[in-house]
């Protein structure tokens, strides 16, 4: 069930991402999207899920360091988040 709450949210940002025309990239965008106190705070998950898998498959360490620390917060009170941030700083130590 998660699998397709988070496969029509990462949709729903996708479209709102095109609508808004952005000529930043869609991770940059997400970024600035999530951390707006405002967001729906499943679609912010998903969002910081969206995150944490793009860097670990970009090898990105400075974008995953400055990620952690924007979303500690969120990303401690989630089990499910706390598991992939684990598993994604063992891949870079």
């Amino acid at each position: 069930m998660f699998a397709l709450k988070y496969t029509l949210v990462i949709l729903y940002l996708i479209l709102l991402y095109r609508l808004k025309r952005s000529r930043r990239s869609f991770n940059n965008w997400l970024y600035d999207y999530i951390n707006r106190q405002e967001t729906i705070p499943f679609v912010k998950k998903c969002g910081i899920l969206w995150l944490l898998l793009s860097f670990e498959e970009d090898r990105n360490k400075e974008s995953l360091s400055t990620c952690l620390k924007a979303f500690s917060f969120e990303i401690e009170s989630c089990e499910r988040l706390s598991k992939v941030k684990d598993r994604v700083e063992s891949k870079f130590c």
